[in-house]
């Protein structure tokens, strides 16, 4: 559930690579058109592990999710704009971070993504 105060600035101390999905026009084995992940920007965010219980009850529901994520607000993560959970991902520490749910904290105070995070080097 997304927050309804503002973000502290102070609090987003996670440096964040936002990845975009992109097609090449080259074809794969199959035929179809080859995707690959470019650098959109790199963001400071709050890390708001998930408890047990959020978890449960995540994957109960939907795709779980094990981090949440909070950053200022940005036109181009914006969920009402852009398909966030289908055209972008996060990348720290060298951890991809496939984005399950992205929703705004009040109107444009920031955006809270839920993430799933996997072991897969980026």
């Amino acid at each position: 559930m997304p927050r309804t105060l503002p973000i502290d600035p102070g609090e987003r101390d996670r440096l964040v690579v936002i990845q975009q999905r992109a097609t090449t026009d080259d074809v794969g084995e199959a035929g179809e058109p080859v995707e690959t992940w470019t650098t959109l920007v790199s963001a400071y965010m709050r890390r708001i592990d998930m408890s047990g219980r959020e978890r449960f009850q995540a994957a109960q529901i939907s795709a779980s999710a094990d981090v949440r994520w909070e950053m200022g607000y940005r036109a181009d993560m914006d969920p009402d704009l852009v398909d966030v959970t289908k055209t972008r991902r996060l990348l720290y520490k060298g951890r991809i971070h496939d984005i399950v749910h992205a929703a705004l904290i009040n109107r444009q105070d920031g955006i809270e993504l839920s993430t799933l995070s996997s072991w897969r080097a980026a």
